[in-house]
């Protein structure tokens, strides 16, 4: 498989303004017109590792700053799925999604990449920080797009990470598509078709609303589309590559464990009662979790288990 580096500094939380984006971070997204190369007219998503990886970064103006964020720490993501070995051989491909009804580029697709090459998929990106007042952004488009042009190996086991802050519609309009240059034969519900393609890996890790409350109803939707437990609030924006992690995590490990992953790479008590919590669901539904003191609470639990844990 050989051996990718990804050796750039990762900002702690002290280097964030309050929205969570630091200035280094803010510096690196100055493009103002699409990358040829992320023009989705065209393009297919093609990936030869046994884990594809795909972030769905949305870009518009209430949800933007997850970019720099990401951008942020995505070395210490990748870095700990290869020490903890939460994945063998994967790679990330970074896309983006705005709102077709107002934005220039509501649909931006990246490459599959590994190692430093991913940050110059995400310096690519154009930070369009649109969007309209309708509470939707275009998700249903991606689904669309990433159910019918993603080439994996036929063992492969990709995921999907939406990360997201408004409602998702069932529906894909072809009109939308036909004007994106992504071929669509008619207007449908693409999400069953994206559950398939990508084996019930689908998951959105969503925002309060504009960064200030969860909407009931921006929830709901989502669940109409994924399953309840692939639905995950973000209980704090700092937390979006824990909870990624620990989604990873929990396929090899339990929920305590992945606490004991946190607490050992420094997060505050309070953030993996957040993170916990938020993946409770999901963790529940897995068998490696089935014997997991849920119940008890995460501070308890880890002065309880001091330094072991399960490293798979």
């Amino acid at each position: 498989m050989g051996s990718y580096s990804y050796d750039r500094d990762v900002y702690s939380s002290s280097s964030y303004d309050s929205w969570g984006a630091s200035s280094y971070s803010a510096s690196k997204f100055t493009k103002d017109t699409i990358d040829k190369d992320l023009d989705p007219k065209g393009k297919k998503i093609v990936s030869k590792s046994k884990n594809p990886i795909i972030i769905v970064l949305d870009v518009t103006g209430s949800n933007i700053n997850f970019a720099r964020l990401v951008y942020d720490k995505l070395p210490m993501f990748y870095g700990e799925i290869e020490q903890k070995k939460y994945l063998n051989d994967f790679d990330i491909c970074i896309c983006a999604v705005g709102d077709a009804e107002y934005d220039d580029y509501p649909i931006q697709i990246g490459t599959p990449a590994k190692g430093l090459e991913i940050d110059s998929w995400l310096e690519k990106v154009v930070l369009e920080s649109g969007g309209g007042g309708n509470d939707f952004e275009s998700y249903e488009i991606m689904a669309h797009y990433l159910a019918n042009n993603c080439e994996f190996e036929k063992d492969a086991k990709p995921i999907v990470f939406f990360i997201a802050d408004e409602s998702v519609k069932d529906k894909v309009l072809k009109s939308q598509c036909d004007e994106l240059g992504i071929e669509c034969s008619e207007s449908y519900n693409p999400w069953p078709a994206l559950n398939k393609k990508f084996n019930n890996n689908v998951f959105v890790m969503l925002n309060k609303y504009c960064g200030r409350s969860f909407r009931e109803d921006f929830t709901k939707s989502w669940q109409k589309v994924l399953p309840n437990q692939h639905t995950i609030r973000i209980p704090e924006e700092k937390a979006i590559v824990d909870l990624m992690l620990g989604i990873l995590a929990i396929q090899k490990e339990d929920l305590e464990s992945y606490a004991i992953d946190m607490k050992g790479r420094g997060q505050t008590i309070r953030r993996i009662e957040g993170v916990t919590s938020s993946l409770k669901e999901l963790a529940n539904t897995t068998a490696l979790s089935t014997n997991v003191e849920t119940d008890l609470p995460v501070e308890m639990k880890l002065r309880m288990s001091g330094n072991k844990g399960k490293r798979l």
